[in-house]
């Protein structure tokens, strides 16, 4: 008889979790487009920085002269280890599952793979969530925070294109000028970032405010004339495209994706939007912007065992009481090579 594929194993379970749907992440999918897997538990990222020297002029019978090498600095980051687990108990396999027919005659052993297949796509979902929200911290904060059991620190990409507005300036006040203050931030971004702009992130009650403009919607009303277009349509699921306005070359999305937190206050648990709310990103998708993860060790047959892979299933078994545990490892970090790449307003 030829060898039966062992489903609890590492190896098989990596396959089944690369199979697996994936949630939808239009922060990490847009601005996190690249992911790099690392042999090691440290990751490197060279962090780069716009130059603006001007080339020096010589005499010619001096010859060239030597100009200082600038553009990055590497540092080196520890991804915090993400490990959501199940698990399978002998009730759960003995009786029908929720949604199973009454007259099913699945064996314990089917409805522990089934079982399998579920939790690791609900241990996925929660991963990719996760990495979404580290995502909106780095972008909208410039800092991801680590906080969990027995760890408590934070990453910080020394981000400082950021402006927060007030009084008469709240795009909420009719004396407000939307318009200005985004063509500021992406002159700002051209400045210190070198680049191009062309996306506005921004939460459902920055994009109602500005759509609602008494100065915005005076240039929508202008007729026969192709200045701005609002024409708000689902790209993603969360993220709606709402269009141009007149002056700026930039797409305009709201984007309404939201997680619990209940790790800010564990007894009253709030659903949170992923955008804060009364904030815009004004951005440059051209980045090469990365996803790193760091390698993995876990227990394997033959000792500690590392793996460089942005998932790593595991399962163990215990006794008295029978259980069987899965885990899915991972040690995401997005990194915002450019931090002068992008610019955040709070606008109310």
């Amino acid at each position: 008889m030829p060898n039966q594929i062992d489903m609890f194993e590492t190896r098989a379970m990596m396959q089944l979790v690369s199979r697996l749907p994936k949630p939808t992440t239009f922060l990490r999918d847009t601005f996190f487009k690249n992911p790099e897997t690392f042999t090691t538990k440290h990751v490197d990222a060279d962090f780069v920085k716009s130059g603006r020297k001007l080339a020096p002029f010589v005499h010619e019978k001096i010859g060239g002269k030597i100009v200082e090498n600038t553009g990055f600095q590497t540092n080196t980051f520890t991804p915090a280890l993400i490990a959501p687990s199940k698990v399978t108990t002998a009730a759960d396999i003995a009786s029908r599952s929720a949604g199973e027919s009454v007259y099913a005659s699945k064996t314990p052993a089917e409805r522990a793979l089934e079982k399998l297949a579920k939790d690791y796509i609900e241990l996925e979902d929660m991963v990719t969530r996760r990495e979404e929200y580290m995502c909106s911290q780095a972008l909208f904060g410039g800092k991801i925070d680590i906080v969990g059991d027995g760890i408590n620190r934070v990453i910080d990409f020394n981000f400082t294109n950021e402006k927060v507005l007030s009084g008469t300036d709240l795009w909420s006040n009719d004396a407000s000028d939307p318009l200005k203050d985004l063509k500021e931030a992406v002159r700002e971004v051209q400045k210190r970032g070198s680049v191009n702009p062309d996306v506005v992130i921004m939460s459902s009650d920055v994009a109602d405010a500005l759509i609602n403009h008494p100065k915005v919607q005076k240039l929508l009303d202008i007729r026969n004339m192709n200045i701005g277009v609002i024409e708000p349509k689902i790209v993603a699921p969360g993220a709606t495209y709402l269009g141009r306005l007149p002056g700026l070359n930039l797409d305009m999305y709201e984007y309404n994706e939201y997680y619990l937190d209940d790790f800010t206050d564990p007894a009253n648990p709030v659903i949170k939007s992923l955008v804060p709310e009364g904030t815009l990103m004004v951005a440059a998708t051209s980045v090469n912007n990365t996803l790193a993860y760091g390698a993995v060790t876990i227990m394997g047959d033959n000792g500690f065992e590392t793996i460089e892979s942005s998932r790593v299933p595991e399962s163990w078994i215990e006794r008295r009481p029978a259980r069987q545990f899965v885990q899915l490892n991972s040690k995401p970090l997005p990194i915002p090579r450019e931090v002068d790449s992008w610019y955040t307003l709070t606008v109310l």
